[in-house]
């Protein structure tokens, strides 16, 4: 089996192949409007009526405009020969709104379709205006080579010269008019450097436009490149520093460690002054079988004559607090003292470890 590949052009419902004419269609579109228009360089056209006359002639694209006098140069612009209406077969259509390219095609198949000469000697014009709603109004003028030389011949011009076919209030008007030119004489060499013109003139706006683009956005390219070499200028002054950031956070860590150790320490009692405490709150016929200190809680556990009043001894000792029995005095058989377990709470201030290691004594 041979493989054979596909010619289809299509694309998601879209023909491929149509691309470059629509885009060209586009861009005819665009230049043809008012605004673009205007910056296509006029050419300056000598005509030479039919009665010989020269009338000079002002083309921007393809409306023409009368001036007043001839040109100031005198070689200056195209020439063009001025064919009578009485020369040309004319016929007027009426198309649907088409691209230049599709209008083009429309109207070689009318002239193919109504040409009264041979095909390789017919020659023709057309000029388009738009008409009511979506419809075009196209006008068509025939005639044969022949009969257009005749009329550059009778204008003293050569075939590199136009052929025009006037309006018929063209004459006297002042105002701007579009010339019904035959193809196939000279008309190509003025169309060539019009849209020459036309395409430097859009360069010149375009370059125009990216140099004021790249005024407006070099300063943000400043900045930009600022801030990225102050980023950079951060980031090396942070790589030096990274050995001295790592020291400063161990001795921040380690300063921290040490506030806490001493609110610790400022907490806890030291067992000196407490002992020294009791000793001096004890009375003689009291002692103590043991001591235990837990924070600023101190508990004492031994034995006196009278717990309740040993109780409120203590608690009128300065920087003592919360002095109470943890459990009842008791009393055994035959003895004669109260065994005792009191619990009391000592201001670290006075009795801490803070104050023992400075030499305060309470």
């Amino acid at each position: 089996m041979v493989a054979q590949l596909s010619s289809d052009t299509r694309l998601l419902g879209l023909d491929l192949a149509r691309w470059p004419a629509q885009w060209r269609a586009a861009g005819q579109w665009l230049l043809a409007r008012p605004a673009l228009r205007a910056l296509a360089p006029a050419v300056p056209v000598r005509l030479v009526g039919r009665d010989g006359q020269a009338s000079y002639w002002s083309v921007r694209q393809e409306l023409a405009t009368r001036l007043n006098g001839p040109f100031q140069s005198p070689e200056a612009g195209v020439a063009a020969a001025e064919i009578s209406p009485d020369e040309v077969l004319e016929r007027h259509l009426v198309l649907p709104s088409l691209s230049a390219d599709d209008l083009a095609q429309a109207v070689r198949l009318e002239v193919l379709s109504s040409t009264p000469f041979p095909v390789d000697q017919t020659v023709h014009g057309w000029r388009a205006r738009v008409g009511e709603g979506d419809l075009m109004q196209v006008d068509l003028a025939l005639t044969s080579r022949q009969q257009g030389q005749a009329v550059l011949q009778r204008a003293g011009l050569d075939e590199q010269a136009e052929i025009w076919l006037l309006p018929a209030a063209a004459a006297t008007a002042a105002a701007p008019t579009v010339p019904l030119v035959l193809r196939g004489w000279g008309e190509a060499a003025r169309q060539r450097a019009s849209a020459s013109g036309q395409r430097k003139v859009l360069g010149w706006i375009a370059l125009l436009l990216v140099l004021l683009a790249a005024l407006a956005v070099t300063p943000t390219l400043m900045l930009h490149q600022r801030a990225a070499q102050a980023q950079a200028a951060l980031r090396a002054l942070q790589q030096k520093a990274a050995p001295q950031q790592a020291q400063r956070e161990t001795l921040l860590r380690s300063a921290e460690l040490l506030r806490h150790v001493g609110e610790l320490a400022r907490q806890q009692l030291a067992l000196p002054p407490v002992l020294d405490m009791l000793t001096r709150a004890l009375p003689d016929g009291a002692w103590l079988n043991a001591l235990q200190v837990d924070g600023d809680k101190v508990v004492a556990i031994g034995q006196a004559d009278d717990a309740a009043a040993l109780v409120k001894h203590l608690a009128s000792q300065p920087g003592v607090s919360g002095v109470r029995l943890s459990s009842p005095a008791t009393r055994g058989p035959g003895e004669a003292k109260e065994r005792f377990n009191i619990e009391l709470h000592a201001d670290a201030a006075r009795y801490g470890l803070v104050r023992a290691a400075t030499g305060g004594m309470p």
